[in-house]
């Protein structure tokens, strides 16, 4: 039977798609794969292009191979096998590439529900493997983070 895939990072969004995959993946009674990409891409480390150190290069997996522990640990708790991938790399073209390998189900991503601007400028994962990844894709939207108005009170985003 194929699997249902879960790609993380840990986040609090991620954890509530952690929560939906182990659910569907217990309910249809099939395998969970969690997957967690990580990469440092040279904007993180200043301005200028640089070489990754070893040490850099080892917090990033380690991190990675913590958020699907982490992951796998609640999966086995609710009686759901588990594998394991920790990839480096671009996350979506990494997320692409695993569901050709593995052709789960379906795939679980988190959503942050951020804005237009923010997607703009940080990227966004799951409108990445929604356009990209080829099985059916299931996004758990995250709370919306409260924007602030020009007057300075909070108000919810809606994106």
């Amino acid at each position: 039977m194929k699997p249902v895939m879960l790609a993380t990072d840990g986040s609090p969004t991620a954890g509530k798609a952690t929560e939906k995959a182990i659910e569907l993946a217990r309910l249809i009674d099939t395998e969970l794969v969690i997957l967690s990409v990580w990469d440092i891409p040279y904007a993180a480390v200043g301005l200028a292009p640089m070489a990754i150190t070893g040490e850099v290069a080892l917090a990033g997996r380690e991190d990675a191979q913590k958020v699907v522990s982490e992951a796998a640990a609640l999966a086995e708790e609710a009686g759901v096998a588990t594998r394991c991938l920790v990839l480096r790399g671009s996350p979506v073209d990494e997320i692409r590439l695993a569901t050709e390998k593995f052709a789960p189900r379906f795939l679980v991503v988190g959503s942050h529900g951020w804005g237009v601007m923010k997607r703009a400028i940080f990227g966004s994962v799951s409108t990445g493997a929604l356009h990209h990844v080829e099985c059916p894709v299931l996004v758990v939207r995250g709370v919306a983070e409260p924007a602030v108005a020009a007057d300075g009170v909070h108000e919810t985003a809606n994106a």
